[in-house]
């Protein structure tokens, strides 16, 4: 499915996504989670103070595969709300985030929890101080490739350390109405994000130095979003259908057409 206002191309096996008239600038996540978040910030929090992690397969997977005990850090953590959440149910979990302003709102609510300003890709952390990493619909956005954003958290992870890792997956529906790879990039062109095959991201986590224990699949419904023009007319009139994926991304089928893939990955 194409986004609109947008080019998308295949670029080798991954599907890579350009904004027009639009470029994407440093305030970009800025202003993304302002848009997002609730005007009132206080009433934003108000579920993740009590650890609401939803009920899909994100809460499934993180308290499944994350340590109970250790240092957990989200790289790219945005309104934070996974850290308030998880620090709610006992785990010692902080985030950083490269959208400063988003940083400074989130604080200024929010004194106490441990978020920061940060570069995902040069973090203040000693080496293999980490027990676990979670990262959720970040690595995609870096044009040069998710390795560097990845082996800064394999290098701050202790042997044996979990990383839990979210990027778009290519599969047949999704590249339906995509250029193909000599097409040519459009002037008004910014990078947005990739989606990548299967193998691809998974030969980027092994040769990195990781070693993949589960994988999992998240909104199932976009497939059939992208596929069935009238089952788009149904989301558009119905959102609330989005809510049958806590059921459906648990099936078998799920992970291999999904929106999002997630990675569960140890530190060698």
């Amino acid at each position: 499915m194409i986004m609109k206002n947008s080019f998308t191309r295949k670029e080798g096996k991954r599907i890579a996504y350009y904004r027009l008239n639009s470029p994407v600038k440093a305030d970009m996540w800025d202003d993304h989670w302002s848009t997002n978040a609730s005007p009132d910030l206080k009433d934003f929090y108000r579920r993740y103070l009590r650890g609401y992690l939803g009920y899909g397969q994100i809460r499934y997977v993180l308290l499944k595969h994350l340590p109970r005990f250790g240092l957990i850090v989200e790289g790219g953590c945005g309104m934070g709300q996974y850290v308030v959440a998880l620090r709610a149910r006992g785990y010692n979990c902080i985030g950083v985030d490269f959208a400063a302003k988003t940083v400074a709102a989130v604080k200024k609510v929010l004194p106490d929890i441990p978020v920061e300003a940060a570069d995902i890709c040069r973090l203040n952390l000693d080496d293999e101080s980490v027990d676990a990493y979670i990262s959720l619909g970040v690595v995609e956005h870096f044009q040069d490739g998710p390795q560097d954003a990845l082996a800064e958290a394999l290098r701050v992870l202790k042997k044996g350390g979990v990383l839990i890792v979210s990027v778009p997956q290519v599969f047949n529906w999704r590249g339906g109405g995509v250029c193909s790879e000599d097409a040519s990039l459009p002037d008004n062109a910014s990078f947005y994000q990739y989606a990548f095959s299967q193998e691809d991201f998974r030969m980027v986590l092994v040769n990195l130095g990781f070693c993949i224990e589960a994988e999992y699949g998240i909104s199932l419904l976009y497939a059939f979003r992208c596929r069935f023009k009238l089952f788009r007319k149904l989301w558009a009139i119905f959102p609330s259908l989005a809510k049958i994926d806590i059921l459906v991304d648990r099936i078998p089928i799920g992970s291999n057409f999904a929106r999002m893939r997630l990675y569960v990955a140890r530190k060698k």
